[in-house]
């Protein structure tokens, strides 16, 4: 049984589905800090809903990378726990038209439990769950493909900043605070964006050779590792420029306790860019920023009431 279930286990990506809650208790704290709501019914949906929408979008990607031949011809020297998929279909371990099949089932999931949601909370809940769709199910989907052609970046940074924050905080409040809101989405936003940046280092070689022309096979890595220094700075800039101009209390400041981890990325970034086993604590690292800033936000909310 766990012969079977584990690579299910691997294939979903559920380490990765952190990358989706942190950003779903920011929008519920950023409810209850404007509205002093809290309905647990609708966070529990809300949070199946994108678990489910996360593993549709992981499966698709697992079955067209695995058909564009991008992770069978990655090097084995820059396989790491961070990129080259699962590598469940590489080594034959499921079937590839399964794995296609679960992750359709995956997202039917989501959008029945979106369209409840609909039903009891409002049209843009639908609205918000289409705009999802749109950039993580066509990810690395023919024939938009939006990872290969150079705005899957920007587009996961939007679907797990914004989209993800706004919607938690729609279905929880009925109102749609827009400016305070997305200024807020813009942190879990942009560092999910250097998760998925810093991920495309090791896969440089296979992604360029595969014609997956993402952002950092078309500027290099050289001047890539430049734009995630850029990305990190702006985060705490949001976050000081938001506190100075009211926008976000001032207890969102405690984010600011995470830039030690984000120079020390920074630094072997710096140093290892080109050496994929060497860059595994930087693209750790990365991860860990993303969770631990986007929480210590959401800490922050709740102080600040």
């Amino acid at each position: 049984m766990s012969g079977y279930v584990k690579p299910w286990i691997n294939v979903v990506r559920v380490k990765f589905f952190l990358a989706g809650i942190p950003s779903i208790i920011l929008g519920t704290c950023l409810a209850y800090y404007y509205y002093k709501v809290l309905n647990i019914h609708v966070f529990l949906l809300t949070f199946l809903g994108v678990s489910l929408a996360m593993a549709g979008c992981y499966t698709f990607n697992e079955y067209f990378d695995w058909r564009s031949g991008v992770d069978i011809i990655v090097d084995e020297k820059d396989i790491t726990p961070f990129n080259a998929g699962s590598r469940m279909l590489p080594l034959g371990l499921l079937n590839p038209k399964t794995v296609f099949k679960a992750g359709f089932i995956f997202y039917m999931a989501a959008i029945a439990i979106g369209l409840y949601l609909t039903l009891i909370c409002g049209f843009p809940v639908l609205v918000l769950m289409l705009l999802g769709i749109f950039t993580g199910a066509l990810y690395c989907t023919p024939p938009f493909m939006w990872a290969y052609r150079g705005i899957g970046e920007f587009l996961i940074g939007l679907s797990y900043g914004p989209l993800i924050v706004l919607g938690s905080f729609y279905v929880q409040t009925l109102s749609l605070l827009l400016r305070e809101v997305i200024i807020s989405s813009l942190i879990p936003g942009i560092l999910i964006t250097l998760v998925i940046w810093i991920n495309e280092f090791p896969d440089y070689e296979a992604d360029r050779k595969a014609g997956k022309l993402n952002l950092v096979v078309r500027i290099g890595r050289e001047r890539a590792k430049y734009i995630y220094y850029l990305l990190v700075g702006l985060t705490y800039l949001i976050v000081m420029v938001g506190v100075t101009c009211r926008v976000m209390p001032s207890a969102s400041l405690i984010v600011l306790a995470t830039i030690p981890l984000a120079i020390r990325n920074c630094m072997i970034l710096s140093r290892e860019y080109v050496n994929s086993r060497r860059l595994i604590p930087a693209m750790s690292g990365t991860l860990i920023l993303f969770i631990s800033a986007s929480l210590l936000l959401s800490l922050g909310y709740i102080v600040g009431c």
